[in-house]
């Protein structure tokens, strides 16, 4: 059952009342946290109107429970303790927290029985002051999916504004696991989520939209644990700290970057056998403008690439010399001021690249006491301002430690290509 409603009215609040959702009363410039905000005190458990953990399906139930709230002004949707399948849901209402309780598991139904891929299991449209938390479990069941080249997106928010995702579980999404498009002033914190590294196309976080605070989460991915898309908005003011990182492609800028992103903060995270580090990627028809990166306080360890800054995702040419100058138009990628501060990997396959285009060269890049160790080093193609300072080390046990091509770089030993 595909649900659709209406935006939020006026109505009765749930017997359960005076339940407040608070945390801690942080500000990020003109970001309030959703978290520290008070919440309408309905509570409407979906057991009240027909879930089941029976029930093949409790779609239904869960949209009486969600049509109460709505009347109701706002309030909180809450799956309690046990496990509630259930297909996909669309809302279009204002001050909606989904709430999954302590055991609580909310379960998209078998592939079989779920309808049509295009239906993401949760979507928001349109919304404002919305929220999903924990400390329960959103399955999303997508073993059988993986198979499939048509596959759901677990969560999506589509133009929202205010958004909290907190303290909540998510496993085995069928595609990526939450999706933004053009939706602002949002708050990840405390978000756990798992899959298979052989699971495709999960991504873990893909921002789209201004305002971001993305924060002591914990992610395992079989593709981008997070990736920063600039496809249906422009990308600004997005920060990340103090999170995990286990099997995934990393923490990406990408690859959709036409609508430009500027302003990434990164710092106090930690990647623990993932593909990639820090990933900025494009390619000529997908590209725009990237600027004003930081990472600060990185550690790396059994990375394969540390450091990827490409304007040719996804296959560099393999021969810098080979490649020939076209006149950059409004979709090349566009790289600078990216700065990356006490960076340290151990164990890499290789300490990475910074390949730009012979029309348009990666830009002003500053690697700041970064230690990195690799079978091989890292190569700088097509780079026109690239500076190491404070001690910063590139260690290869085999070949250049760092190759250049056509590039501008300072404060390193390099070897010509």
């Amino acid at each position: 059952m595909f649900l659709r409603f209406g935006k939020s009215s006026k109505g009765e609040v749930s017997a359960r009342a005076n339940k407040k959702h608070k945390g801690s009363a942080r500000s990020f410039g003109m970001l309030e946290t959703l978290e520290s905000r008070q919440y309408l005190s309905g509570t409407f458990l979906i057991t009240s109107y027909g879930a089941s953990t029976s029930s093949s399906d409790n779609s239904a139930a869960i949209e009486a429970a969600l049509t109460a709230a709505n009347k109701a002004g706002g309030g909180t949707v809450e799956v309690p303790a046990g496990t509630f399948l259930s297909k996909s849901i669309t809302t279009n209402y204002n001050n909606i927290t989904l709430e999954i309780a302590s055991g609580g598991v909310l379960e998209a139904v078998a592939m079989s029985n779920y309808g049509s891929y295009e239906n993401k299991f949760i979507q928001f449209n349109d919304d404002s002051n919305v929220a999903i938390t924990g400390p329960g479990t959103i399955n999303g069941n997508g073993a059988g999916w993986w198979s499939s080249s048509d596959r759901p997106t677990l969560i999506g928010f589509n133009k929202c504004n205010g958004v909290t995702v907190s303290n909540v579980t998510m496993v085995n999404s069928p595609k990526e696991f939450i999706t933004f498009d053009a939706t602002n002033n949002v708050v990840c914190n405390h978000v756990t989520i798992s899959a298979p590294s052989t699971s495709p196309n999960t991504d873990g976080i893909d921002p789209c939209g201004s305002n971001y605070v993305i924060e002591n989460c914990n992610i395992s991915t079989g593709d981008d644990d997070i990736a920063i898309k600039a496809a249906d908005a422009a990308s600004n003011n997005i920060t990340v700290t103090n999170c995990t990182f286990g099997t995934g492609h990393g923490l990406s800028i990408g690859a959709q970057t036409n609508d430009g992103v500027n302003g990434v903060t990164v710092s106090n995270c930690t990647f623990n056998g993932t593909q990639y580090g820090i990933r900025l990627k494009a390619s000529e028809g997908n590209g725009g403008l990237v600027q004003n990166c930081s990472y600060t306080n990185i550690t790396m360890t059994d990375v394969e690439t540390p450091i990827e800054i490409t304007s040719w995702y996804d296959s560099n040419p393999s021969d810098p010399k080979t490649v020939a100058s076209t006149t950059p138009d409004s979709t090349t990628p566009i790289w600078k001021g990216i700065t990356i501060t006490n960076l340290t990997a151990t164990g890499a396959t290789h300490a990475g690249d910074i390949y730009g285009m012979p029309e348009e060269p990666v830009g002003a890049i500053t690697l700041s006491n970064v230690n990195i160790k690799a079978k091989t080093g890292l190569y700088i193609y097509y780079a026109s301002d690239v500076t190491f300072t404070k001690g910063s080390v590139i260690t290869a046990s085999s070949g250049p430690d760092v190759q250049t091509w056509d590039a501008t770089v300072s404060g390193i030993t390099t070897t010509l290509y």
